[in-house]
């Protein structure tokens, strides 16, 4: 027993610390990487708003034109400049021929509109330069930083890009240019259709914003994530990464970018060559994404060294808790061993043995259930002791009712016949009744029967007590088809019904109705008896019930009827278990009711069953 128990301990001690250290590893490894993905998430959303605002800036930035009447007046001039131009060539002429001799150039038409957009540049900060065309693609800007070399070849491709916007300003993705300097930088744009006061398209306007505010933005994250970031639109086309290695260009196709799906998330994937952990957020206006990856050897390195110093102390926790468990093994089997001395004594048949408890301990709670056990026992011996001498009562009563009932039966058909041979139906009727009544009883080889003999019993009952009292009594049985083969104790029914007839007939009433119904609570059926008759007050109904709870209480009324209420109840609760029998509800002057309660079952194997034990 000693070994067993150091074994036990030995598993219990090193399973519950190695799942410990290993829970503990990997709630940590969680709560680290949650936590991550949580204080990335949030910065990325923060960021992700801030680019939202920037591009509204862009955006409101390229609707200052619609508001401004002079730029409106200054692309209407140009627009008909132009137009006068067109018209000229198709006539065949070199140069326009104006009507008025005051009418603009075109170099004229420059400076008013260039002037007219020179605020635009210096609203924001951030913008690169802003670009105004007339509706035949003639371009207007003023100096900031210099100003793109390929405004008349990417032209075609920002007016494509409004006219599917049908109204709403476009975003054109990052791209790298050359300026007239000879520099290159990135930029990305917003391009808007620009309109008259009668909602007519007059020309575009491009607003190229640089990438200092997203790299300020993506510098200050990868200080702290300590991996990359990258900004792609719905195209994997890349707005900004933190390498620049990609910007500009398409995002190479890779199984760690296919799992960014929905508008936010993350996962682990090899990026780069490198197992990290990938956080991303969907701008939901531009459907723009930001992909933050975070290695996770940064993110794990002081927990690795957490876990190295808690193995150790794991080593030292077990073999000092080792030590203890081969002591308290010790200490605990002695009580276990004086525990199974006692059992053995107990296995003898001597119940009168207790277990000392000293200790409110395992094993002091375990004698004490043990000592629980003893007196349960003892308990459970005295009432099957008391179930059985209850069962003889109820046994002998039975069978004092019934005094030589052979010898009565046959007499009863020597009546019958020589009152059928003297013409006295009515007494020849009366004695057949009586003698099935009495064949009934006798049938003593036949303990259960079917709920149709026991009914047609009653029937049997009622009509003998017709030929007593004539129209004073009706029985009505409720139909009970489902029911008819329903197995039962016998002489139930009948006791009731003689009760309700000899203490509950009213006079004031014309007839006494004793009607009985069924009902089904799942698998048990109640069969009812109820009466209009005088009823019980509530002290007789008291008594009556606990008669029936108590029986040895009333044990002096017990040979006042030969089969009594207390008699059928006493039957069915030995048969069927102390759940099941009668109860009785009264009301004084309206009646009485008596609820038969027995378990709905086949019946068959129960009354072999008792067949075999009379055997």
């Amino acid at each position: 027993m000693e070994m067993k128990l150091i074994i036990i301990f030995i598993v219990l001690i090193i399973i519950p610390i190695s799942l410990l250290g290993y829970v503990t590893n990997k709630n940590s490894n969680k709560s680290l990487q949650d936590n991550t993905i949580a204080y990335v998430m949030e910065v990325s959303n923060e960021m992700m708003r801030r680019l939202d605002e920037y591009i509204k800036d862009m955006e409101q930035l390229s609707t200052i034109p619609a508001y401004v009447t002079e730029i409106k007046e200054n692309l209407e001039l140009s627009n008909g400049y132009y137009e006068a131009e067109r018209s000229s060539r198709k006539a065949g002429a070199m140069e326009p021929s104006p009507m008025n001799p005051i009418t603009p150039t075109s170099v004229d038409i420059r400076q008013k509109v260039e002037a007219s957009i020179n605020f635009l540049n210096n609203i924001k900060q951030e913008t690169t330069s802003v670009y105004l065309f007339d509706k035949y693609g003639n371009a207007y800007y003023r100096y900031k930083n210099g100003y793109r070399t390929d405004i008349q070849t990417r032209y075609e491709q920002w007016k494509k890009a409004v006219e599917e916007q049908k109204g709403l300003p476009a975003l054109i993705a990052t791209e790298e240019i050359i300026s007239n300097t000879k520099g290159r930088s990135f930029v990305f744009s917003v391009v808007r259709e620009v309109f008259n006061d009668a909602y007519q398209s007059i020309g575009l306007i491009v607003v190229d914003a640089n990438m200092s505010t997203i790299e300020r933005f993506v510098s200050s994250l990868d200080k702290v994530t300590r991996g990359k970031t990258f900004i792609v639109d719905q195209h994997n086309m890349v707005i900004y990464d933190s390498d620049r290695a990609y910007i500009a260009r398409q995002l190479p196709e890779s199984k760690w970018l296919h799992k960014a799906n929905g508008q936010q998330g993350s996962f682990e994937e090899e990026v780069d060559g490198v197992q990290s952990l990938v956080v991303y957020v969907a701008l939901e206006r531009t459907q723009w994404k930001m992909l933050i990856t975070v290695p996770l050897k940064e993110l794990t390195k002081d927990v690795e060294r957490n876990q190295r110093l808690a193995f150790f102390s794991a080593i030292l926790t077990i073999g000092v808790a080792l030590t203890a468990s081969i002591f308290l093994s010790f200490a605990v089997t002695r009580s276990l061993r004086k525990l199974i001395n006692l059992m053995r004594v107990v296995q003898q048949g001597k119940l009168d043995v207790r277990y000392p408890i000293t200790v409110d301990d395992e094993i002091g709670r375990l004698g004490n259930q043990f000592n629980r056990m003893l007196e349960r026992i003892q308990d459970l011996i005295h009432e099957n002791q008391l179930i059985g001498e209850r069962k003889r009562e109820a046994e002998l009563d039975a069978l004092q009712s019934q005094i030589n009932p052979h010898f009565i039966y046959n007499t009863l058909e020597s009546i019958r016949m020589t009152a059928e041979y003297n013409d006295d139906e009515e007494v020849a009727d009366m004695t057949e009744i009586l003698g099935k009544l009495l064949r009934y009883s006798i049938s003593m080889g036949k303990e259960f029967v079917t709920l149709e003999e026991e009914l047609d019993h009653i029937r049997n009952y009622m009509k003998l007590q017709d030929y007593r009292y004539p129209h004073q009594f009706q029985l009505i049985i409720e139909p009970y088809g489902d029911y008819r083969n329903l197995h039962l104790l016998k002489l139930v029914l009948q006791p009731i019904v003689e009760n309700a007839i000899f203490h509950g007939q009213d006079a004031s009433k014309p007839a006494m109705i004793l009607r009985v119904s069924f009902q089904v609570t799942g698998s048990d059926i109640g069969i009812l008896i109820r009466d209009n008759g005088l009823g019980m007050e509530p002290e007789v109904l008291h008594k009556l019930r606990m008669s029936l709870i108590s029986p040895a209480a009333e044990g002096q009324q017990r040979n006042k009827r030969s089969i009594g209420l207390r008699n059928v109840n006493e039957r069915l609760k030995l048969y069927y278990g102390e759940a099941y029998g009668l109860e009785v509800d009264s009301v004084p002057g309206e009646g009485t009711q008596v609820c038969l309660r027995v378990q709905r079952m086949e019946g068959k194997e129960r009354l072999y069953a008792q067949d075999s034990d009379r055997g």
